[in-house]
């Protein structure tokens, strides 16, 4: 059996069988593994850490910023103003421009880091037993089959079946629950889902109250943590309701612009006796005058803020877009996984 399909097989192990199957599932025991056996799983599952998937290039974000439908409006007016000879207000125009898409860029670079958000949940340290002592190690070094030690005050560092002993948890990092939950190896239960597991604990979750022992069963991106991490790397981008009427608003002003400027254009040379020159100036005036400059750094000053203080709460926002869609739900659906999946 390779490397891969052994890891394949410990992942999808069910964590609520009974303890002498799962310890054999694992190759473990209750006196926990050898530092030589815990650094060989180390080389073959890897630590046990979030990572993040790479995603799209700063260039493309910086050129989306940049071509943003309100943003190619105050393009068009700047080039308008820039023709009409108003050269102060079309540099003014560019500079709106250029510090709107800065500001956007950074804050958008800071709201995808979800998996370093989430990374913030895992202890640096833990206690764990190897070689039959129970030591300080790693919790980047915790490998399935690891038994590990959970007492008052500890984060979870890793999905862990209890075997011993019991603890109160917060898991509000996982399930928004504000009240802590008792965790104990006696209360054994294979149905239901997996994260209401009377006998399981998981990683980046913190015990209140209690101590307890536990083999490990999932760590790194297989742990529940990780799979949360890899959900919100995979989430597609589509367009919020905010964006969606921003554009609709951008092409309106646009049209209206437009059609106001042609109209004063015609009405000046033919009603009101004007050049054509002095027409056409007074007619880029009026459309430059309807675009509102400071509409779209007013929008991202403002989903800015909404970012900043969902994250100063502990939630985890990948788009600053994200904040207006989050204010327009209305129901918040808890799925529950069937066992095998979620133990996969």
């Amino acid at each position: 059996m390779t490397a891969t399909e052994q890891q394949t097989t410990d992942l999808t192990t069910d964590p609520r069988e009974p303890a002498d199957r799962l310890f054999r599932d694992l190759r473990t025991a209750p006196q926990g593994l050898s530092s030589r056996e815990a650094q060989r799983r180390l080389e073959t599952y890897g630590p046990n850490e979030l990572t993040r998937r790479r995603g799209s290039s700063w260039v493309g974000e910086l050129v989306r910023q940049f071509t943003h439908p309100l943003a190619l409006l105050l393009w068009l007016a700047a080039t308008l103003a820039a023709a009409g000879g108003t050269g102060v207000l079309a540099v003014a125009i560019v500079v709106v421009i250029l510090l709107n898409a800065a500001l956007a860029f950074v804050q958008e670079c800071q709201a995808e880091r979800a998996v370093e958000a989430l990374a913030a949940y895992l202890p640096v340290l833990t206690t764990a037993v190897r070689d039959g002592d129970v030591r300080g190690v790693e919790a980047r070094s915790l490998v399935p089959g690891d038994l590990v030690v959970i007492a008052e005050g500890n984060r979870v560092s890793a999905d862990v079946r209890l075997v011993t002993g019991a603890v109160e948890i917060d898991n509000s990092t996982l399930t928004g629950e504000s009240v802590p939950v008792v965790r104990s190896a006696d209360l054994v239960d294979a149905s239901g889902n997996l994260l209401d597991a009377g006998d399981l604990v998981f990683s980046g979750t913190n015990c209140t109250a209690g101590e307890a022992r536990g083999v490990v069963f999932a760590t790194g991106m297989h742990a529940e943590l990780g799979r949360i991490a890899a959900t919100s790397q995979r989430v597609t981008r589509e367009d919020s309701p905010l964006e969606q009427q921003v554009k609709r608003v951008a092409w309106l002003i646009a049209a209206v612009a437009v059609g106001a400027g042609l109209l004063f254009l015609l009405l000046g040379t033919t009603v009101a006796g004007l050049s054509l020159p002095d027409a056409l100036n007074f007619a880029i005036g009026l459309l430059v005058a309807n675009v509102p400059e400071g509409l779209l750094p007013t929008i991202t000053l403002a989903l800015a803020v909404g970012v900043r203080i969902l994250a100063r709460a502990g939630a985890v926002v990948k788009r600053l877009s994200a904040v207006e869609t989050l204010g327009s739900t209305t129901v918040i659906v808890r799925i529950s996984l069937p066992p095998t999946s979620s133990a996969a």
